[in-house]
């Protein structure tokens, strides 16, 4: 299980670009303002009283943060650093919104205190009352976690006009029942939403969010603090600028008066949803008492989610558009059920969740047409009475069917949801048989109905694009994320337009995201726009969504998936109100590596994501020049040569110190990130001795160091953290086993995202590879990859990893 990532020690740290590896939130670097910005916006952040003196004492899983706070006084130091890149954008020097000049070269350090998103309310009762405390709400709380006690007065968060944005009050541990209730805001604007829910445990984590009405009794719950989401969605016709109202919480006979300020925007959320989903959701479970079909699709649209079945309760597939007996021309027209009511005719249907049109004027942003029958039956066994015969068709079956798809592309062409809807061909081609299916089916449809969007899960891969039969590219390849292949999938989204999208299954082990769990931490949820940004896709799919509700109610993670899809607004209007494009950099590209430098490398530090999406917020409005960026500078491994063997720590080489040519090697195992230490491995069986193995070679003519190596026997994929100060280093990995080649294993091993071994085979004549590559390291952390499947065999394939020598170069 992943532990609390709320500044305890979490086994998902990871790549940490922007805070994520810190222990707690350091001292940053901004750039620095005029006396008036700092007016507006520091007092945002830092106002309110705050008490210092002792180290902070935060049993957060029994780990104190007085501890984390001295080892930060002992060399980690979180920094803000801007960028401003050529080309501009909003906000972006004379190109955008904020103007002026570039000040890249300023970067006067300004102190942004560890503090500004958890600490313990000043207005939480003192003595043996029951705490009232804070913490971002992409930090779920876990039964064990408790109050901070650095303090400060009042809630805060800021958001952009049109985006729901939730602040987290957590209310004990304590005995008893309180109320908890929010005043208006005076002045916000019309339709100003406040709601109020508290977060239910499952398995241990606030998972369950339910409504709480004004006046409603929270019982408290003992020995385990009770989180309570306050989420506002502001108008859109609010006020750029802070407006306040106040929480009350009753505590028996007292009665706590919180401060909240919303600070707005002075920007619009576009009401377009931009970042594509493929949700399997029932949408009739998510009608709750008293509500519509209309209620309920409003709620997932609100969570800028998209289901399946955007038209339900009809859809356009054959069934009811072709084979319909209530047709005037049974499987020769569309028929878009004239006959029935608005609310079960798809003419009606589509033009309302499609376009928008009587309901909020946009649409869904896609909708699945129709699909396969089941994972290894793309299209029906009969059809208009017609034989399919097997899965190429018959020569009568494919006419009807081809029919069926022209008339389908007419009546979306002629009704303007063309570059919406989307016809899922097959699911996950599994063999060349598949491969050779998909690239057939995908050729028929296109003959029948050129313009006709078709989709796939499955990562662009030539053995369908490029099949000798007759390639053929599906204009949506929707991705496993632990099978993706990003230098293919560029080619085919550059050169033929295609679109990628990434989905999960809910055996994705770290260090992949996996917002399946319950027992992931939050940024689970929220990181996926940002990893998908990196690499140019612009959706997510998942065949489970259902289990992001909880009858009729969004749980914590389907909040936090829209936090992320909003975060997803935020990049595309940074980015000047466009998607990136393979093969361009985005200017808003260094703000998001530096969250999400690559699928299994990211931040993990709730407090950091939300100081970096502030600062994203003031950039596109204008308030800042230049986009922001974060680094993390950590001297727990001061700059200098660092020499690691990979070995069995109790195996050979025995010698100890183990020293090799003068060099003197640390023996690292198969151990998993510590953070007092400062490295460890993060991956699906690194803690697993059947599978994360050692080994050794005593061949002549090595060193101790190449003869001793450990390996994945699965070939996963797995993550190796070195925390050490940040600057310029020479990197050189040894991989390979002295007494073997391994001609049909293609190595790889990945330095700061460098290809160190790309994808490369031992040979007899050189079964050890030794190869060596300069990086620059921002983030406090030396990040190393190794394993995975092959780009050129398409299997798990062994990387036996030997040793790393580090050396720091000007």
């Amino acid at each position: 299980m992943e532990r609390s990532g709320a500044l305890g020690k979490s086994r998902a740290l990871g790549k940490s670009r922007a805070l994520g590896k810190s222990r707690a939130l350091g001292k940053s670097r901004a750039l620095k303002r005029s006396d008036e910005e700092k007016g507006r916006i520091g007092a945002f952040l830092t106002s309110g009283k705050m008490e210092r003196g002792n180290m902070v004492q935060w049993p957060f899983h029994g780990e104190s943060l007085s501890r984390r706070f001295k080892l930060l006084a002992g060399g980690l130091v979180v920094s803000f650093f801007v960028v401003c890149l050529a080309g501009g954008g909003v906000g972006c020097g004379d190109n955008g919104g904020g103007g002026g000049e570039n000040h890249n070269e300023n970067t006067t350090p300004v102190e942004l205190d560890p503090t500004d998103y958890t600490y313990l309310l000043d207005e939480s009762p003192v003595g043996e009352g029951v705490p009232l405390w804070t913490t971002p709400c992409t930090r779920k709380v876990s039964v064990g976690d408790r109050a901070p006690t650095e303090r400060r007065s009042g809630l805060r968060l800021s958001a952009a006009r049109g985006e729901f944005e939730p602040v987290q009050l957590i209310i004990g541990p304590g005995e008893g029942s309180v109320t908890v209730e929010v005043d208006d805001f005076t002045g916000l604007g019309s339709g100003a939403r406040v709601e109020v829910a508290r977060a239910e445990y499952v398995e241990g984590w606030s998972e369950r969010l339910w409504p709480v009405g004004r006046g409603e009794d929270v019982n408290l719950l003992g020995d385990r603090g009770v989180p309570v989401w306050i989420t506002v969605m502001v108008p859109r016709d609010a006020t750029a600028g802070e407006h306040t109202t106040t929480v009350r919480v009753g505590l028996g006979e007292e009665m706590a008066e919180i401060p909240l300020t919303l600070y707005v925007f002075d920007f619009d959320l576009p009401e377009e949803i931009h970042f594509a989903t493929q949700l399997n959701v029932s949408v009739a479970n998510l009608i709750g008492d008293g509500e519509s079909v209309e209620d309920a699709k409003n709620k997932l649209f609100e969570h800028r989610m998209t289901p399946k079945s955007v038209t339900w309760p009809s859809g356009f597939n054959p069934g009811i558009t072709w084979e319909n007996s209530n047709s005037t021309d049974v499987c020769e027209v569309l028929w878009d059920e004239p006959d029935e009511g608005d609310e079960y005719s798809i003419g009606a249907l589509s033009r309302k969740y499609i376009l928008g049109e009587g309901w909020n004027g946009v649409g869904f942003p896609n909708a699945m047409l129709f699909q396969f029958v089941d994972n290894s039956t793309p299209r029906p066994a009969e059809f208009c009475g017609i034989s399919r015969g097997d899965h190429y068709g018959s020569q009568a079956y494919n006419d009807e069917w081809s029919q069926f798809l022209g008339a389908l592309e007419g009546y979306l062409d002629t009704n303007g949801m063309l570059d919406k809807g989307y016809y899922y061909v097959q699911n996950e081609p599994q063999n060349d048989e598949d491969h050779r299916l998909a690239a057939h089916l995908c050729r028929l449809t296109r003959a029948a109905a050129p313009n006709l969007r078709i989709a796939i899960s499955e990562e662009p891969k030539p053995e369908i694009a490029e099949h000798p039969d007759g390639g053929c590219g599906y204009d949506i390849w929707i991705a496993h994320v632990r099978a993706y292949n990003k230098d293919y999938a560029h080619q085919r989204q550059r050169d033929h337009g295609e679109e990628v999208w990434l989905y999960s299954l809910d055996h994705d082990p770290d260090p992949y995201f996996n917002p399946t769990r319950v027992d992931a931490q939050g940024v689970h949820s929220r990181i996926i726009p940002w990893v998908s940004w990196t690499y140019r896709a612009t959706g997510w799919a998942y065949y489970d969504a259902g289990r992001f509700f909880h009858q009729s109610h969004p749980t914590v993670r389907a909040a936090l998936l829209r936090e992320g899809f909003e975060d997803y607004e935020y990049l595309y209007l940074a980015n000047g109100g466009a998607h990136p494009e393979v093969g361009d950099d985005s200017p808003v590209d260094l703000t998001v590596s530096s969250v999400a430098s690559s699928l299994t490398s990211w931040t993990k530090n709730p407090d950091a994501l939300m100081a970096l999406r502030h600062e994203l917020g003031l950039y596109i409005e204008g308030s800042r020049t230049d986009l922001p960026t974060l680094e993390v500078e950590n001297d727990l491994h001061p700059r200098g040569e660092y020499y690691l063997n990979f070995q069995d720590p109790q195996g050979e080489p025995s010698e100890d110190p183990l020293v090799v040519e003068g060099k003197t090697y640390m023996k690292i195992g198969w151990d998993t990130y510590d953070e007092d230490l400062g490295y460890g491995w993060y991956g699906e069986y690194v803690d697993n001795s059947g599978i994360a193995l050692y080994g050794y070679d005593d061949t002549a003519g090595y060193s101790e160091v190449a003869k001793s190596y450990l390996y994945d026997d699965y070939g996963r994929d797995n993550l190796f953290e070195f925390a050490l100060e940040n600057g310029r280093y020479e990197v050189t990995i040894a991989v390979g086993r002295p007494g073997r080649a391994y001609t049909n294993d293609p190595h790889h091993a990945t330095v700061e995202g460098v290809a160190a071994v790309d994808d490369e085979p031992t040979t007899e004549g050189e079964p050890q590879l030794v190869r060596t590559v300069t990086v620059d390291l921002t983030d406090g952390s030396l990040s190393l990859e190794v394993g995975g499947r092959s780009d050129s065999t398409g299997d798990w394939s062994y990387t036996f990893l030997a040793y790393m020598d580090i050396v720091p170069v000007d």
